[in-house]
């Protein structure tokens, strides 16, 4: 399973597992992605997991992606961690008919070419995040009227492609619930909510996350989102990131490369998981 160097035994999750693919034979590594010393070929099964350093190294992380792909498979499928990398897959899925925060995106390059909506005057407040991210890194949050130009905002983020979000107040009040997918099936779903006066959900900047029962109403929301989205049913693992607002779900991100899937909240959720896994291998 890979890793990364600031988490080379894995997260909670991953430990979790360890015994239960013990249990089934498997012989498991925990493997910095970066590591060069490493021959992946000697692998049956490379799984991306706790590799939450990739968004700093984009570029990098994509041709190690190719390369081991050649003498190893990877899940989740390389074709679709890249196509999840970069958030103007939300662009895509909205074309599908499921419902994203009003988004505005902006390709960074010296051009600054942006689609952004001419609402954005009217909303409250804006997210700026960039396209390739993680853990809300870099993200930012302006007032109404305070927006910088996207020129600047694209200066500011080095000339990368970014997104420009109304803030949905809900993730405050309600939190953000992700459900969980294992092997295409719904295993489990979490309420993550962010710290008093923030609106980051992520545990490293103070967010908490718990178990969630969630209504069916909301589960058949998800579920048919799921189903619009053909790299679900191909993954290993899926996490849709939504928020609920007047009782209709909207999408905040659909996570395939490597999310914390909130394992040791939800009973049978690490034996759902060891148990796909050892599918693989069959």
């Amino acid at each position: 399973m890979i890793t990364w160097a600031g988490l080379p035994e894995g997260a909670e999750s991953e430990q979790l597992l360890l015994p239960l693919l013990a249990a089934g034979g498997v012989d498991v590594q925990m493997v910095d992605w970066r590591n060069a010393s490493v021959n992946f070929s000697k692998f049956d099964l490379v799984v991306l997991r706790s590799c939450w350093d990739y968004h700093l190294r984009a570029r990098e992380f994509a041709d190690w992606l190719h390369r081991t792909e050649r003498v190893v498979q990877v899940l989740n499928d390389v074709d679709t961690v890249l196509w999840n990398s970069n958030k103007f897959y939300l662009r895509e899925l909205e074309e599908k008919g499921i419902q994203i925060a009003p988004t505005g995106f902006v390709s960074g390059d010296k051009r600054v070419r942006a689609d952004i909506p001419v609402q954005i005057e009217s909303w409250d407040k804006v997210v700026v995040k960039p396209a390739v991210s993680a853990s809300a890194y870099q993200t930012r949050i302006f007032e109404r009227g305070k927006v910088p130009p996207a020129d600047e905002l694209a200066e500011q983020l080095g000339g990368t492609d970014f997104l420009l979000q109304q803030f949905v107040p809900e993730i405050q009040t309600h939190g953000e619930i992700s459900f969980v997918y294992i092997d295409s099936a719904y295993s489990h779903a979490v309420c993550k909510r962010p710290a008093r006066g923030d609106f980051r959900v992520q545990q490293e900047h103070g967010g908490t996350a718990e178990l969630l029962d969630p209504p069916d109403s909301l589960l058949h929301q998800a579920h048919v989102m799921a189903d619009l989205v053909p790299e679900v049913s191909t993954s290993l693992y899926c996490r849709l990131d939504a928020v609920e607002k007047d009782g209709t779900l909207i999408l905040m991100e659909l996570e395939l490369i490597e999310p914390e899937l909130f394992l040791g909240l939800a009973e049978g959720a690490a034996e759902r998981f060891a148990a796909a896994i050892l599918r693989s291998l069959r």
